[in-house]
């Protein structure tokens, strides 16, 4: 089935699979101009029943400014309600979820006093829904959604209204890291209204630290208690002396003594009730508006970390070249520019151009590709010479609301209509080819820094199916089917020099899981491993032995920091962090 026929207010409409924002477990989002589509996969009469309640109430009219909730039925050709209208989010919207990783802070120029902003509307808007009666229930950091705008200013946007509590209504699904531990005993969140306004403060509260110091409350190791249940229930919180806090995250100390004090009432008390307003309103600026440098120290181990760079803006891209020289996009103020440096540092600094921070990059042979925040162009620049040198600019399709295109150590791929296109610079000018097919709007892939070869999925309706490209040839790949109750959230892919892992990162009942399925270069399965602890992240792939580290070990007090990304180099491993380079 490529196209869906639905109604809305007594309009037939055509939805075909180029129009899909997201696919989760429990329905579609589809674009539909300035509004936004949801359809259920398996529609039932709960649904119904809540979505018409919110409407002929009038309560969906009612609702705060930012909170999405339905304007409309949509109905299959049988009048059988499968889904709702709504509002859309705005262009360059991103989850909340972003602000716990302190890159995406630091490389926005996104200051504590700007979280603390966000948080005082968020407050707002929860306290008015409160007013009206509507219990959020599953707040998570997936959600609530940031919206353009400088520093945050804009108005947060509010999803999954379809799945508040509104009595006589239940929220039927909760995520662990956010669920008040007084409710970690219900097997069904959907027998019965089970929610309250003290456990939407619960988690308002878990999303304000874990945006201020990017750990959960429950967060860094305890020798004793191994997860967050047992930490939550143990009330030992990262203020307790026995926890190793996590080294990549702003020191607890950085919270005013209210917000610690609070920290302790909460997450080791047990003290519920309303998030007072005055611990927001009194947090002033001047604690955290930098982020913290890391200063690597080797340990016990044979590994040795020695700097390479520093920047006082952030890293935006890093190419290891044939020769072992690193290129390195970097951006401080308005400027950016390009670094290149060996193992003995800095060779040569030149100025690209100004402007604003959300640009994404591709460095391949001698070419740059820069694409400007919330656009699906390409500039490309010959950076080979003394002098960055306009070459052209190129368009290339969207997934979701981001533009595809990725690099390999030669090459750039990018898609024009139905075709993954590969290009690459020969004797000062670009010369691309098709080389696979694709689905306008529904294809996803990451390049590998080792050769050519790619990986991805595309995105049909619900159904993903992955590919890989490998010389000159396309390879199926059949990952493992998920179980009853499971579904995907996020996927990426991470390459070595012959292997390919694709992560992905979903929710089984409320509860996150993270697995990773690694390939050959043909796209045969050789591994699956499920149950993948968060600390692996797709950036740091040598951490699962897919680079060409060949074992060798990192200091642990490096590996602890605020590394984004990991490179193989003929002399050892490049450890990328936010504003620095290292060579391991």
């Amino acid at each position: 089935m490529t196209q869906q026929t639905i109604i809305i207010n007594q309009q037939t409409i055509t939805l075909d699979a180029t129009q899909v924002i997201q696919s989760g477990g429990e329905g579609m989002v589809f674009g539909l101009g300035e509004t936004a589509v949801k359809l259920y996969h398996q529609p039932r009469p709960a649904h119904a029943a809540k979505l018409r309640h919110l409407l002929n109430s009038g309560l969906s009219q009612r609702l705060p400014p930012g909170v999405l909730g339905p304007s409309a039925l949509a109905t299959d050709q049988r009048g059988l309600v499968i889904g709702f209208q709504m509002a859309r989010l705005p262009v360059g919207s991103a989850p909340i979820k972003k602000l716990s990783n302190l890159h995406f802070r630091h490389q926005q120029g996104i200051t504590t006093a700007d979280v603390l902003a966000l948080f005082q509307r968020i407050h707002a808007t929860l306290s008015a829904l409160h007013r009206l009666g509507v219990i959020v229930g599953d707040l998570n950091d997936q959600n609530i959604f940031l919206t353009p705008g400088a520093r945050l200013s804009g108005l947060p946007a509010w999803l999954d209204v379809d799945s508040y509590q509104i009595s006589p209504f239940p929220c039927p699904v909760a995520m662990e890291l956010f669920l008040d531990p007084q409710l970690y005993g219900v097997a069904d969140f959907g027998q019965r209204p089970y929610f309250s306004q003290a456990t939407d403060w619960y988690a308002f509260f878990v999303l304000l630290v874990r945006s201020l110091l990017g750990v959960h409350p429950y967060g860094g190791v305890h020798p004793q208690h191994k997860t967050l249940a047992a930490r939550a229930q143990a009330g030992v919180s990262i203020l307790h002396p026995a926890v190793v806090y996590p080294a990549a995250a702003v020191p607890p100390a950085s919270l005013s003594p209210a917000l610690r004090q609070h920290v302790r009432d909460v997450f080791e008390r047990g003290q519920r009730g309303s998030f007072p307003v005055a611990l927001l309103n009194g947090y002033t600026n001047n604690q955290i508006d930098v982020l913290p440098v890391l200063t690597a120290v080797p340990d016990q181990t044979t590994a040795t970390a020695a700097c390479l760079l520093t920047t006082p803006g952030s890293i935006e891209a890093v190419r290891v070249m044939d020769n072992g020289r690193l290129r390195a996009v970097v951006h401080d103020g308005e400027q950016f520019r390009l670094v290149e440096l060996g193992i003995g540092g800095i060779l040569r600094e030149t100025a690209l151009f100004n402007g604003r921070a959300g640009c994404r990059f591709a460095l391949f042979g001698d070419g740059l590709a820069v694409n400007p925040p919330d656009s699906q162009q390409l500039l490309l620049l010959d950076i080979g010479g003394g002098q960055p040198r306009k070459m052209q600019m190129l368009a290339t399709e969207l997934f979701g609301e981001t533009a595809v295109f990725a690099a390999t150590p030669r090459h750039l791929y990018r898609i024009a209509g139905n075709w993954i296109m590969r290009g690459a610079m020969q004797r000062g000018l670009y010369v691309e080819e098709a080389i696979a097919t694709a689905h306008r709007r529904q294809t996803q892939f990451w390049a590998s820094p080792y050769g050519p070869t790619l990986a991805g999925y595309h995105r049909v309706f619900a159904e993903q199916r992955c590919f890989v490209w490998h010389d000159t040839a396309v390879y199926d790949v059949a990952l493992p089917a998920l179980a009853a109750g499971e579904s995907v959230r996020e996927t990426a892919v991470t390459f070595g020099p012959s292997s390919i892992a694709f992560w992905r990162k979903g929710s089984r009942r409320g509860t996150l899981f993270t697995d990773l399925t690694l390939l050959n270069h043909h796209g045969r399965v050789e591994q699956h491993i499920s149950g993948v602890e968060e600390m692996y992240q797709p950036g740091l792939y040598p951490f699962m032995g897919l680079g060409a580290s060949g074992g060798r070990p990192l200091p642990s007090t490096l590996a602890a920091t605020s590394i984004t990304q990991l490179h193989d180099h003929p002399a050892g491993v490049i450890a990328q962090t936010a504003r620095q380079l290292f060579l391991i």
